[in-house]
Protein backbone atom coordinates (compact mmCIF):
# COMPACT_ATOMS: atom_id res chain seq x y z
CA UNK A 1 0.00 0.00 0.00
CA UNK A 2 0.87 3.23 -0.15
CA UNK A 3 1.65 4.66 2.84
CA UNK A 4 1.54 8.26 3.78
CA UNK A 5 1.93 10.54 6.87
CA UNK A 6 2.24 8.41 10.22
CA UNK A 7 5.26 7.49 11.71
CA UNK A 8 6.78 5.56 14.78
CA UNK A 9 9.52 5.83 17.24
CA UNK A 10 10.94 9.14 16.08
CA UNK A 11 13.00 10.40 18.35
CA UNK A 12 14.61 14.11 16.97
CA UNK A 13 15.95 15.97 13.99
CA UNK A 14 19.66 16.65 14.25
CA UNK A 15 20.67 20.15 12.40
CA UNK A 16 23.63 20.95 13.97
CA UNK A 17 26.39 19.57 16.16
CA UNK A 18 25.18 19.70 19.86
CA UNK A 19 25.58 18.35 23.28
CA UNK A 20 22.16 17.31 24.88
CA UNK A 21 22.05 17.72 28.40
CA UNK A 22 22.39 14.40 30.52
CA UNK A 23 19.38 12.84 31.09
CA UNK A 24 20.78 10.37 33.27
CA UNK A 25 22.62 12.72 35.99
CA UNK A 26 20.94 11.96 38.70
CA UNK A 27 20.27 8.02 38.19
CA UNK A 28 22.39 5.47 39.16
CA UNK A 29 24.49 3.87 37.31
CA UNK A 30 27.76 3.69 35.01
CA UNK A 31 27.87 5.54 31.41
CA UNK A 32 30.77 5.16 28.83
CA UNK A 33 31.12 7.11 26.14
CA UNK A 34 34.13 8.11 23.57
CA UNK A 35 35.02 11.67 24.42
CA UNK A 36 38.14 12.19 22.73
CA UNK A 37 38.64 10.15 19.09
CA UNK A 38 41.84 10.59 16.72
CA UNK A 39 43.35 12.99 19.36
CA UNK A 40 46.89 12.45 20.82
CA UNK A 41 47.09 11.91 24.58
CA UNK A 42 43.08 11.76 25.52
CA UNK A 43 42.59 15.25 24.24
CA UNK A 44 45.65 17.11 24.20
CA UNK A 45 45.06 18.52 20.45
CA UNK A 46 47.74 16.36 18.63
CA UNK A 47 46.50 13.66 16.08
CA UNK A 48 46.69 9.64 17.18
CA UNK A 49 45.57 8.34 13.81
CA UNK A 50 48.15 5.41 12.88
CA UNK A 51 48.73 4.06 9.03
CA UNK A 52 50.31 0.22 9.90
CA UNK A 53 50.74 -0.93 6.37
CA UNK A 54 49.36 -1.91 2.74
CA UNK A 55 48.43 -5.07 0.31
CA UNK A 56 46.82 -4.90 -2.85
CA UNK A 57 45.61 -1.21 -2.10
CA UNK A 58 44.29 -1.29 1.00
CA UNK A 59 45.57 0.62 3.39
CA UNK A 60 45.53 -0.13 7.25
CA UNK A 61 44.75 2.61 9.40
CA UNK A 62 44.03 2.71 13.32
CA UNK A 63 42.47 5.67 15.59
CA UNK A 64 43.46 6.82 19.05
CA UNK A 65 40.50 6.76 21.61
CA UNK A 66 39.46 8.16 24.87
CA UNK A 67 36.50 6.39 27.21
CA UNK A 68 35.07 8.63 30.15
CA UNK A 69 32.79 7.36 32.94
CA UNK A 70 29.98 10.06 32.88
CA UNK A 71 27.84 8.01 35.31
CA UNK A 72 27.85 7.96 39.18
CA UNK A 73 28.56 3.90 39.88
CA UNK A 74 32.72 2.35 38.44
CA UNK A 75 31.87 0.49 35.37
CA UNK A 76 33.38 -2.87 34.57
CA UNK A 77 36.27 -3.58 32.96
CA UNK A 78 37.42 -7.00 33.89
CA UNK A 79 40.02 -7.99 31.15
CA UNK A 80 39.93 -11.42 29.76
CA UNK A 81 36.40 -11.82 30.27
CA UNK A 82 33.24 -10.65 28.84
CA UNK A 83 32.63 -8.39 31.28
CA UNK A 84 34.70 -5.14 29.88
CA UNK A 85 34.18 -2.93 26.57
CA UNK A 86 35.01 -3.57 22.71
CA UNK A 87 35.97 -0.40 21.04
CA UNK A 88 34.61 -0.45 17.04
CA UNK A 89 36.43 2.13 14.90
CA UNK A 90 35.28 2.87 11.40
CA UNK A 91 35.59 5.31 8.68
CA UNK A 92 32.91 7.72 6.62
CA UNK A 93 33.45 10.11 3.21
CA UNK A 94 31.34 12.92 2.22
CA UNK A 95 32.19 13.79 -1.27
CA UNK A 96 29.59 15.65 -3.43
CA UNK A 97 26.67 15.61 -0.95
CA UNK A 98 26.97 12.12 -0.48
CA UNK A 99 27.44 9.95 2.54
CA UNK A 100 29.44 6.63 2.69
CA UNK A 101 30.71 4.31 4.86
CA UNK A 102 34.52 3.28 3.66
CA UNK A 103 36.62 1.56 5.87
CA UNK A 104 35.59 -0.56 9.57
CA UNK A 105 37.87 -2.37 11.84
CA UNK A 106 37.35 -5.62 13.98
CA UNK A 107 36.33 -4.53 17.47
CA UNK A 108 39.39 -4.03 20.41
CA UNK A 109 38.59 -6.52 23.22
CA UNK A 110 40.01 -3.86 26.41
CA UNK A 111 41.71 -4.96 29.13
CA UNK A 112 42.46 -2.49 31.58
CA UNK A 113 41.14 0.82 32.48
CA UNK A 114 44.31 3.33 33.74
CA UNK A 115 41.06 5.46 35.50
CA UNK A 116 43.10 8.97 35.06
CA UNK A 117 41.60 12.84 34.63
CA UNK A 118 40.13 14.00 31.42
CA UNK A 119 36.63 13.88 32.11
CA UNK A 120 36.12 17.23 34.06
CA UNK A 121 34.59 18.96 30.76
CA UNK A 122 31.73 16.48 30.72
CA UNK A 123 31.13 15.09 34.58
CA UNK A 124 31.63 18.74 36.29
CA UNK A 125 34.20 16.93 39.38
CA UNK A 126 37.47 15.04 39.53
CA UNK A 127 38.57 11.15 39.03
CA UNK A 128 37.41 8.78 41.71
CA UNK A 129 40.14 6.43 40.34
CA UNK A 130 40.33 2.62 40.80
CA UNK A 131 42.29 0.09 39.87
CA UNK A 132 42.08 -0.89 36.08
CA UNK A 133 39.26 -3.87 36.72
CA UNK A 134 37.08 -1.11 36.48
CA UNK A 135 36.52 2.51 35.35
CA UNK A 136 36.38 5.11 38.07
CA UNK A 137 33.75 7.70 38.53
CA UNK A 138 34.49 10.61 36.35
CA UNK A 139 37.46 8.73 34.74
CA UNK A 140 39.25 8.59 31.72
CA UNK A 141 41.05 5.63 29.80
CA UNK A 142 43.16 6.04 27.27
CA UNK A 143 43.60 3.66 24.30
CA UNK A 144 46.62 4.87 21.92
CA UNK A 145 46.16 3.88 18.28
CA UNK A 146 48.79 1.65 18.21
CA UNK A 147 46.88 -0.05 21.04
CA UNK A 148 43.15 -0.26 19.17
CA UNK A 149 45.51 -1.69 16.14
CA UNK A 150 45.54 -4.79 18.09
CA UNK A 151 41.86 -5.18 17.18
CA UNK A 152 40.86 -9.04 17.40
CA UNK A 153 37.24 -9.24 18.36
CA UNK A 154 34.27 -9.64 15.82
CA UNK A 155 31.18 -8.05 15.45
CA UNK A 156 29.22 -10.88 14.83
CA UNK A 157 29.91 -12.20 17.93
CA UNK A 158 29.19 -8.64 20.08
CA UNK A 159 25.38 -8.07 21.11
CA UNK A 160 25.47 -4.11 20.97
CA UNK A 161 21.88 -3.37 21.92
CA UNK A 162 23.29 -5.40 25.60
CA UNK A 163 26.98 -5.71 25.26
CA UNK A 164 26.88 -9.01 25.80
CA UNK A 165 29.22 -11.54 23.80
CA UNK A 166 30.91 -15.05 24.62
CA UNK A 167 34.37 -15.35 25.64
CA UNK A 168 36.66 -16.46 24.87
CA UNK A 169 35.69 -15.28 20.53
CA UNK A 170 35.41 -18.24 18.31
CA UNK A 171 37.24 -16.25 15.29
CA UNK A 172 40.06 -13.86 15.12
CA UNK A 173 41.29 -11.85 12.29
CA UNK A 174 43.55 -12.56 9.21
CA UNK A 175 45.24 -11.73 6.43
CA UNK A 176 49.00 -9.42 6.26
CA UNK A 177 49.81 -8.18 9.74
CA UNK A 178 49.64 -4.38 8.07
CA UNK A 179 46.07 -4.54 8.00
CA UNK A 180 44.77 -7.35 10.03
CA UNK A 181 41.82 -6.01 12.24
CA UNK A 182 42.22 -2.73 11.41
CA UNK A 183 40.46 0.49 9.55
CA UNK A 184 40.84 -0.86 6.43
CA UNK A 185 40.79 1.72 3.10
CA UNK A 186 40.82 1.60 -0.06
CA UNK A 187 43.79 3.99 -1.80
CA UNK A 188 41.09 4.81 -4.27
CA UNK A 189 38.16 5.81 -1.45
CA UNK A 190 40.78 8.67 0.24
CA UNK A 191 41.44 10.73 -3.03
CA UNK A 192 38.44 11.81 -4.47
CA UNK A 193 38.36 15.74 -4.70
CA UNK A 194 36.82 17.82 -1.78
CA UNK A 195 35.68 14.94 -0.06
CA UNK A 196 35.57 14.96 3.64
CA UNK A 197 36.87 11.62 5.80
CA UNK A 198 35.69 11.14 9.37
CA UNK A 199 36.02 8.35 12.19
CA UNK A 200 33.90 7.30 14.14
CA UNK A 201 34.28 4.88 17.67
CA UNK A 202 31.95 3.79 20.02
CA UNK A 203 32.04 1.64 23.20
CA UNK A 204 30.20 -1.38 23.89
CA UNK A 205 30.06 -1.76 27.66
CA UNK A 206 28.10 -4.85 29.11
CA UNK A 207 25.26 -4.26 31.09
CA UNK A 208 25.23 -0.51 30.47
CA UNK A 209 21.45 -0.93 29.00
CA UNK A 210 20.42 -1.34 32.65
CA UNK A 211 21.49 1.88 33.47
CA UNK A 212 18.99 5.04 33.46
CA UNK A 213 15.64 3.10 32.05
CA UNK A 214 17.50 1.52 29.45
CA UNK A 215 19.10 4.63 27.83
CA UNK A 216 22.58 4.76 28.85
CA UNK A 217 24.23 3.06 26.02
CA UNK A 218 22.67 5.28 23.36
CA UNK A 219 25.26 8.05 23.58
CA UNK A 220 28.32 5.87 23.44
CA UNK A 221 29.11 6.54 19.19
CA UNK A 222 31.32 9.74 18.74
CA UNK A 223 33.74 10.98 15.62
CA UNK A 224 35.91 13.50 14.70
CA UNK A 225 37.17 15.31 11.01
CA UNK A 226 40.15 14.53 9.54
CA UNK A 227 42.35 15.67 6.96
CA UNK A 228 43.73 13.21 3.99
CA UNK A 229 47.85 13.91 3.34
CA UNK A 230 48.08 10.80 1.24
CA UNK A 231 46.31 7.64 1.30
CA UNK A 232 49.05 6.60 3.71
CA UNK A 233 49.24 9.97 5.73
CA UNK A 234 45.42 10.69 7.64
CA UNK A 235 45.78 13.14 10.96
CA UNK A 236 42.85 14.56 12.78
CA UNK A 237 41.79 17.83 11.70
CA UNK A 238 42.63 20.39 14.06
CA UNK A 239 40.91 23.56 12.96
CA UNK A 240 37.50 21.50 13.10
CA UNK A 241 37.47 21.35 16.93
CA UNK A 242 36.92 18.98 19.58
CA UNK A 243 35.69 15.57 19.01
CA UNK A 244 31.95 15.73 18.22
CA UNK A 245 30.95 14.14 21.48
CA UNK A 246 28.27 11.71 21.93
CA UNK A 247 27.43 11.71 17.96
CA UNK A 248 28.11 9.21 15.29
CA UNK A 249 29.66 10.22 11.73
CA UNK A 250 26.17 10.46 10.01
CA UNK A 251 25.42 13.58 12.24
CA UNK A 252 27.95 15.75 10.18
CA UNK A 253 26.26 15.20 7.03
CA UNK A 254 23.34 17.26 8.29
CA UNK A 255 26.34 20.22 7.39
CA UNK A 256 25.65 19.73 3.83
CA UNK A 257 22.01 19.81 4.09
CA UNK A 258 20.68 16.57 5.06
CA UNK A 259 18.16 15.86 7.53
CA UNK A 260 19.59 12.89 10.25
CA UNK A 261 16.64 11.68 12.44
CA UNK A 262 17.43 9.49 15.90
CA UNK A 263 15.30 6.64 15.96
CA UNK A 264 14.76 4.15 19.38
CA UNK A 265 14.07 0.83 17.88
CA UNK A 266 12.66 -2.08 20.21
CA UNK A 267 14.77 -4.58 21.06
CA UNK A 268 13.85 -7.70 22.79
CA UNK A 269 13.10 -7.24 26.57
CA UNK A 270 11.73 -3.85 25.20
CA UNK A 271 14.67 -2.11 25.40
CA UNK A 272 15.47 0.51 23.27
CA UNK A 273 18.73 0.68 20.69
CA UNK A 274 19.70 3.71 18.65
CA UNK A 275 19.23 3.66 14.49
CA UNK A 276 19.72 7.20 12.56
CA UNK A 277 19.04 8.01 9.24
CA UNK A 278 18.92 10.87 7.45
CA UNK A 279 18.15 11.77 3.48
CA UNK A 280 18.85 15.07 1.07
CA UNK A 281 16.94 15.42 -1.96
CA UNK A 282 18.57 17.81 -4.68
CA UNK A 283 16.83 19.47 -7.75
CA UNK A 284 18.59 18.05 -10.76
CA UNK A 285 17.00 21.05 -12.95
CA UNK A 286 15.71 18.39 -15.62
CA UNK A 287 12.41 17.26 -14.50
CA UNK A 288 14.23 14.83 -11.97
CA UNK A 289 15.15 14.85 -8.22
CA UNK A 290 17.96 13.18 -7.00
CA UNK A 291 17.08 11.46 -3.55
CA UNK A 292 20.01 10.17 -0.98
CA UNK A 293 18.97 7.93 2.20
CA UNK A 294 21.25 6.77 4.81
CA UNK A 295 20.59 4.17 7.37
CA UNK A 296 22.96 4.10 10.26
CA UNK A 297 23.01 1.11 12.82
CA UNK A 298 24.50 2.50 16.02
CA UNK A 299 24.02 -0.50 18.19
CA UNK A 300 20.53 -2.24 17.20
CA UNK A 301 20.95 -5.97 17.56
CA UNK A 302 18.30 -7.24 15.64
CA UNK A 303 19.53 -4.78 12.68
CA UNK A 304 17.77 -3.80 9.85
CA UNK A 305 17.30 -6.26 6.21
CA UNK A 306 14.86 -3.59 4.50
CA UNK A 307 14.34 -0.21 3.36
CA UNK A 308 11.07 0.78 1.33
CA UNK A 309 10.32 4.30 -0.14
CA UNK A 310 6.78 5.18 -0.88
CA UNK A 311 6.17 6.13 -4.52
CA UNK A 312 3.71 8.29 -6.13
CA UNK A 313 2.21 5.40 -8.77
CA UNK A 314 3.78 6.28 -12.31
CA UNK A 315 7.35 7.33 -10.94
CA UNK A 316 10.05 6.70 -13.05
CA UNK A 317 13.64 5.86 -11.31
CA UNK A 318 17.21 5.99 -12.97
CA UNK A 319 20.62 5.66 -11.68
CA UNK A 320 19.43 3.53 -8.83
CA UNK A 321 22.41 2.76 -6.51
CA UNK A 322 23.12 1.47 -3.08
CA UNK A 323 26.84 1.20 -1.36
CA UNK A 324 27.45 -1.05 1.60
CA UNK A 325 30.42 -2.15 3.56
CA UNK A 326 32.12 -5.14 3.40
CA UNK A 327 33.38 -7.24 6.40
CA UNK A 328 37.16 -8.23 6.45
CA UNK A 329 40.28 -10.22 7.50
CA UNK A 330 37.65 -13.30 8.11
CA UNK A 331 34.75 -12.19 8.96
CA UNK A 332 33.25 -11.76 5.71
CA UNK A 333 33.17 -15.47 5.70
CA UNK A 334 30.69 -14.91 8.78
CA UNK A 335 28.70 -11.86 7.63
CA UNK A 336 28.48 -11.91 3.56
CA UNK A 337 28.89 -9.04 1.30
CA UNK A 338 25.71 -10.05 -1.21
CA UNK A 339 24.26 -6.78 -2.55
CA UNK A 340 20.93 -5.86 -1.50
CA UNK A 341 18.43 -6.52 -4.54
CA UNK A 342 15.94 -3.63 -5.20
CA UNK A 343 12.25 -3.77 -6.48
CA UNK A 344 9.74 -0.41 -7.69
CA UNK A 345 6.38 -2.09 -7.09
CA UNK A 346 3.10 0.13 -7.73
CA UNK A 347 3.95 2.26 -4.95
CA UNK A 348 7.24 2.01 -3.50
CA UNK A 349 10.82 1.46 -3.80
CA UNK A 350 12.35 -1.39 -1.91
CA UNK A 351 15.95 -2.81 -1.54
CA UNK A 352 16.37 -5.76 0.73
CA UNK A 353 19.42 -7.72 2.18
CA UNK A 354 18.94 -11.54 0.62
CA UNK A 355 18.27 -14.12 3.06
CA UNK A 356 21.41 -16.29 3.97
CA UNK A 357 20.64 -17.31 7.26
CA UNK A 358 22.83 -15.83 10.18
CA UNK A 359 25.38 -14.48 7.34
CA UNK A 360 22.73 -11.91 5.97
CA UNK A 361 24.12 -9.16 4.71
CA UNK A 362 21.80 -7.03 7.08
CA UNK A 363 23.09 -3.67 8.62
CA UNK A 364 24.22 -4.66 11.49
CA UNK A 365 25.87 -2.10 14.40
CA UNK A 366 28.37 0.65 14.17
CA UNK A 367 27.54 0.43 10.07
CA UNK A 368 26.00 2.15 7.53
CA UNK A 369 24.32 1.69 3.90
CA UNK A 370 23.35 3.84 1.67
CA UNK A 371 20.48 3.97 -1.27
CA UNK A 372 19.81 6.90 -3.87
CA UNK A 373 18.09 7.03 -7.12
CA UNK A 374 17.04 10.02 -9.32
CA UNK A 375 13.01 10.58 -9.78
CA UNK A 376 10.68 12.61 -12.24
CA UNK A 377 8.68 13.57 -8.98
CA UNK A 378 8.98 16.16 -6.66
CA UNK A 379 9.76 15.35 -2.61
CA UNK A 380 7.00 15.15 -0.23
CA UNK A 381 6.61 14.28 3.27
CA UNK A 382 5.71 10.34 3.43
CA UNK A 383 6.00 7.14 5.52
CA UNK A 384 9.09 5.58 5.10
CA UNK A 385 10.06 1.92 6.55
CA UNK A 386 12.19 -0.07 7.66
CA UNK A 387 11.98 -3.93 8.38
CA UNK A 388 14.32 -5.57 11.68
CA UNK A 389 16.43 -8.60 10.28
CA UNK A 390 16.03 -10.35 13.92
CA UNK A 391 12.50 -11.10 15.48
CA UNK A 392 11.18 -9.09 18.14
CA UNK A 393 8.45 -6.88 19.50
CA UNK A 394 6.88 -5.59 16.08
CA UNK A 395 8.68 -6.12 12.28
CA UNK A 396 9.11 -2.80 11.37
CA UNK A 397 10.85 0.24 12.16
CA UNK A 398 8.91 3.76 10.65
CA UNK A 399 10.07 7.43 9.83
CA UNK A 400 8.28 10.33 8.24
CA UNK A 401 11.09 11.71 5.79
CA UNK A 402 11.03 13.15 1.75
CA UNK A 403 10.30 10.71 -0.81
CA UNK A 404 8.92 11.32 -4.37
CA UNK A 405 5.54 12.35 -4.88
CA UNK A 406 3.44 15.65 -5.46
CA UNK A 407 1.46 17.75 -2.66
CA UNK A 408 -2.27 16.12 -3.81
CA UNK A 409 -4.64 14.82 -2.00
CA UNK A 410 -5.21 11.31 -0.43
CA UNK A 411 -5.68 8.53 -3.25
CA UNK A 412 -4.89 10.55 -6.22
CA UNK A 413 -2.37 7.85 -7.07
CA UNK A 414 -2.05 8.92 -11.12
CA UNK A 415 -0.85 12.49 -9.49
CA UNK A 416 -3.71 14.34 -11.65
CA UNK A 417 -4.82 16.26 -9.65
CA UNK A 418 -8.24 14.64 -8.85
CA UNK A 419 -9.85 11.45 -7.54
CA UNK A 420 -11.50 9.35 -9.91
CA UNK A 421 -11.73 6.16 -12.33
CA UNK A 422 -7.98 6.57 -13.21
CA UNK A 423 -7.10 6.08 -9.77
CA UNK A 424 -9.37 3.07 -9.73
CA UNK A 425 -7.79 1.16 -12.39
CA UNK A 426 -4.59 2.04 -11.49
CA UNK A 427 -4.90 0.54 -7.84
CA UNK A 428 -6.66 -2.25 -9.31
CA UNK A 429 -3.75 -3.10 -12.17
CA UNK A 430 -1.36 -3.46 -9.81
CA UNK A 431 -3.33 -5.20 -7.46
CA UNK A 432 -1.39 -7.93 -5.60
CA UNK A 433 1.76 -6.10 -6.85
CA UNK A 434 2.29 -3.59 -4.43
CA UNK A 435 -1.45 -2.29 -4.46
CA UNK A 436 -4.14 -3.47 -1.81
CA UNK A 437 -6.90 -3.07 -0.20
CA UNK A 438 -6.34 -0.21 1.56
CA UNK A 439 -5.12 1.66 -1.43
CA UNK A 440 -8.62 0.98 -2.79
CA UNK A 441 -10.69 1.65 0.27
CA UNK A 442 -8.28 4.76 -0.18
CA UNK A 443 -9.38 6.09 -3.45
CA UNK A 444 -13.07 5.21 -2.99
CA UNK A 445 -13.57 6.99 0.15
CA UNK A 446 -12.04 10.12 -1.56
CA UNK A 447 -13.24 9.76 -4.75
CA UNK A 448 -14.74 12.56 -6.70
CA UNK A 449 -12.04 15.40 -4.83
CA UNK A 450 -10.32 17.90 -6.64
CA UNK A 451 -6.82 18.56 -5.27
Amino acid sequence: MLHLMSTTALVSVVTSFTVAEDPCAESPGYDVTAVFVGENGGGGGGSDIEFFGTWEGINGFAIGTTSCNRGNVVAPWYGGTNNTPVISQSCYRIADGRFEQIGLAWLKHSSCAVSEPGCETWTGGGCQGTDCSTLGIGCADTYWAGFNASAGAPRSEINATTGAYDYPFSIGPTGPSGIRGKIQLLESDLVLPDAEIYMEASYVEPGEHLQCDGRRHLNNASHCKTIVHSPTSIVRDQDWGPTSHMEPAIMAWATHGATVIQLDTVESGGIPARVNVGWLVTDNGDGTWHYEYVVHNQNSHRCIRQLSIPLMPGTTLTNVGFHDIHYNCGEEDVIHGTDWTFEQSFASATWSALDEGSATNAIRWATSYTFRFDADAPPTMSNIHMTYWRSGPGGSLAFTGQAPGTAGCPGDFTGDGVVNVSDVLSVLAAFGNGADVEDLLTVLAHYGLDC
